[in-house]
C-alpha cells in the first residue's frame, strides 16, 4: 500500500506553538500557510509515489496507513508524532520547497520505522548501544534517506543535508552528524540490510 500525505494547517496548533515559544501569533499566517501548502502539495505529489515506493523496495517493509496527516506550522520543531513540519526557518524566512520536502521525508522515515515496529527490536541497535540517543535514533533514518537522495533527489541535496546536521547538533541535540558518520562508515545499503534482517 502506498499512502498519501494530507497537508493540514491547524491554526489552534500553530497558535499553541507560538505561545510556547513566547511569541505572538498573527492571523496573516492562515493565508500565508494555505498558499505555501498548495505549492508544497504540487511539488510533493510529483515525487510522493516514488519516495514511498523506494522506501518499501529498499527495506522490504510495508506502509500500514492509507493516509498520513502532516501538520504544517510556522514555528517550533519538526517531528514525526504528530507528523509536523515547519515552513519558516529559524531566522524567520520562508524555507524553500526542496528543504521542506527533505524535512518531510526525514520525518516520514521516522514514521515508517515506527509503524513497522523496528524501534522496538534490539538486533539493529545492539552494536550502537554506546552511542548517544540522538545518534541511535538517526542511523537508520539517515541510511534510508541516503538511498532516497541517491535514487530520487540527487547528491547535491544529500551533501546539503549532511552539512545541515552540524547545525542541528547545536540547536536540537547532538547526534545528527555522528549518525551520518556511521552511515558512511558502514554503508547505507549494509545498514538497510540489517533492518531487513531484524524482522
Amino acid at each position: 500500500m502506498i499512502p498519501k500525505v494530507e497537508f493540514v494547517y491547524s491554526y489552534p496548533y500553530d497558535m499553541s506553538l507560538f505561545s510556547l515559544a513566547g511569541k505572538k501569533w498573527d492571523r496573516k499566517y492562515v493565508k500565508l500557510t494555505q498558499r505555501r501548502i498548495k505549492t508544497l502539495e504540487t511539488a510533493w505529489r510529483k515525487v510522493e509515489k516514488r519516495v514511498f515506493g523506494e522506501m518499501v523496495k529498499a527495506t522490504g517493509f510495508r506502509w500500514k496507513e492509507k493516509k498520513i496527516t502532516c501538520f504544517i506550522v510556522n514555528i517550533g520543531g519538526c517531528f514525526s508524532v504528530p507528523l509536523t513540519v515547519r515552513i519558516i526557518g529559524r531566522k524567520g524566512k520562508m524555507m524553500g520547497i526542496e528543504e521542506i520536502i527533505d524535512i518531510l521525508v526525514h520525518e516520514l522515515i521516522h514514521v515508517f520505522i515506527m509503524s513497522n515496529g523496528i524501534h522496538k527490536k534490539e538486533k539493529p541497535w545492539n552494536e550502537f548501544k554506546r552511542e548517544a540517543m540522538g545518534t541511535k535514533t538517526h542511523i537508520y533514518v539517515h541510511a534510508i534517506h541516503k538511498q532516497l537522495y541517491l535514487k530520487i533527489f540527487g547528491i547535491k541535496r544529500l551533501k546539503k543535508d549532511i552539512e545541515k546536521a552540524k547545525f542541528l547538533d547545536k540547536v536540537i541535540q547532538p547526534g545528527y552528524s555522528r549518525a551520518w558518520e556511521i552511515v558512511e562508515q558502514y554503508g547505507h545499503e549494509n545498514l538497510i540490510k540489517r533492518l531487513r534482517s531484524a524482522t
